[in-house]
């Protein structure tokens, strides 16, 4: 997860530098990003149906990663739009695999009370913390020439260390045909899962896509912009590390419902101050905000989700559950924030307020649903 976050962390941040210094405008760069996110929704979930028809996550993994490592070595000859946005769509195909996969090996092994979730998580977390602020330094001094050098290490890292990783005791049974893949959408504990991580982790894109440039207009400086970001990946990391006692007591129902109350919060005070002392304690809100949703899905995921189909639920929620309504808040965000500004946040505020309804059905199927696994 450090390897594969870390590398993240060096795409989105600096490679829409590295497409700009190789002459596209910032309108084409929006294009070539945005396809590349369609096509993420898609491949993601056939991702996750190929590694439960072979029964082989790790395996899978690493072609992903190969495939990666050779989308980012192509980028070193690529010129122009249309070379740009193959090249990009094809390395997000590829990428995608990476979360879901490693998701659903995790929760496997902690099945089987062999490790913990959390503390791998935060790891990933804290990766993409360093791996943002060690890149801005070293491309200072060498330049964005070497952002595709650097994609197609940490992609290569990534694919050594799937192919070293404990498999779970009893590993999923290999599906033996591709129908019914995707049955885990009839789940009505998936779907409550769906719904409200798609509510909850879609109310952050007006903060991903728009908080640095809102904060910049009203006079905060870029250092400053850094800490207040800086600040929420911590407080994500603490809890990924120490908190999983206090996610098994709350539950997938308590989890959201803390979530999206703690987005009401954040992004409504987001919405009406500058005031820096107000927006640093509040933005330590994503370790509620973001963490306590995914842990809750995590939670669910893991307790009914059979085995054999783990890595395509995974694949469904990064897809459905993230990925999609995030891309899709982002673009409607933008049209709002162009518009009425960091007004765009109280509209984030309401989503999490819808996402409150789910609350106690989440609770209901928490405490009805019985483990899709039998215990060895």
């Amino acid at each position: 997860m450090a390897a594969m976050f870390g590398t993240f962390a060096i795409v989105g941040a600096f490679m829409p530098l590295f497409m700009a210094d190789r002459g596209l405008r910032a309108d084409q760069i929006g294009l070539v990003l945005g396809g590349a996110s369609l096509v993420r929704v898609f491949a993601g979930p056939l991702w996750g149906v190929v590694a439960d028809h072979l029964g082989r996550r790790r395996s899978v993994l690493a072609v992903a990663a190969a495939i990666a490592v050779c989308a980012a070595l192509a980028l070193v000859p690529a010129d122009g739009f249309v070379a740009f946005a193959l090249i990009v769509a094809w390395q997000g195909a590829a990428t995608t695999a990476f979360g879901p996969l490693s998701d659903s090996l995790a929760l496997a092994l902690a099945r089987e009370s062999r490790m913990q979730y959390g503390p791998p998580r935060a790891a990933g977390s804290a990766a993409f913390m360093l791996s943002s602020a060690l890149g801005g330094q070293l491309l200072a001094v060498t330049g964005t020439g070497a952002v595709p050098f650097l994609l197609a290490g940490g992609f290569a890292l990534a694919g050594c260390i799937a192919l070293t990783m404990p498999e779970p005791q009893r590993p999923p049974a290999a599906a033996r045909r591709f129908t019914g893949a995707l049955g885990v959408l009839k789940l009505p504990e998936f779907r409550l899962v769906l719904l409200s991580s798609a509510l909850v982790q879609g109310s952050h894109a007006a903060f991903y896509g728009f908080a640095p440039l809102y904060w910049r207009s009203m006079g905060i400086g870029d250092d400053t912009i850094g800490l207040l970001i800086a600040i929420g990946i911590v407080a994500e990391v603490a809890l990924f590390w120490s908190g999983q006692r206090l996610v098994q007591f709350l539950g997938p129902g308590w989890l959201t419902a803390g979530a999206a109350a703690a987005g009401v919060v954040r992004w409504s005070v987001t919405a009406m101050t500058g005031d820096l002392w107000i927006l640093f304690p509040v933005q330590a809100l994503h370790a509620v905000t973001f963490a306590f949703q995914h842990q809750s899905a995590m939670l669910m995921l893991q307790r009914v989700i059979p085995p054999e189909r783990a890595a395509t639920a995974q694949a469904l929620y990064s897809a459905l559950g993230m990925g999609g309504p995030t891309g899709l808040l982002t673009f409607i965000s933008g049209m709002l924030f162009a518009r009425i500004g960091g007004n765009v946040f109280f509209v984030m505020a309401g989503l999490c307020l819808l996402a409150l309804t789910f609350v106690a059905p989440l609770r209901t199927a928490w405490g009805l649903a019985q483990p899709a696994h039998r215990p060895t």
